[in-house]
């Protein structure tokens, strides 16, 4: 069998909002910090020693400059979980690490200001 890894998107959870506007610019920021929760599995030869060196490459300062680059960053890595299977008359060898990175979004909006406004006002 060929050894392949999977990773899925588990959670991405809100940690925090910030709104801003720029008026020179007529522009709204919003910005939105998550943290997300990425599991990654890998099956076939070697599982194991795959994963834990995924978790090794990613401590490298390469690693961390790639993330920052994005506007991410590593929160914490779980324990490396072996997780063999019994498949149709053999096992096949399992591991999973569950990875959480912080990360920020921000969306820039046009909202233009209302420069004059007609008012009427009636009376009863």
């Amino acid at each position: 069998m060929t050894s392949f890894i999977t990773v899925n998107r588990v959670t991405s959870e809100l940690i925090g909002e910030e709104y801003k506007f720029n008026a020179k610019k007529e522009v709204e920021i919003i910005t939105l910090t998550r943290e997300t929760l990425i599991s990654v599995n890998a099956f076939g030869k070697n599982s194991y020693l795959i994963i834990e060196k995924l978790a090794s490459v990613l401590s490298t300062s390469y690693a961390q400059s790639l993330l920052i680059r994005i506007g991410a960053g590593l929160v914490r890595k779980s324990q490396i979980r072996n997780l063999p299977t019994a498949i149709a008359g053999g096992k096949e060898q399992r591991a999973q690490i569950d990875l959480t990175f912080s990360h920020i979004h921000r969306i820039e909006a046009p909202l233009y200001q209302a420069k004059t406004v007609d008012i009427t006002v009636h009376k009863d």
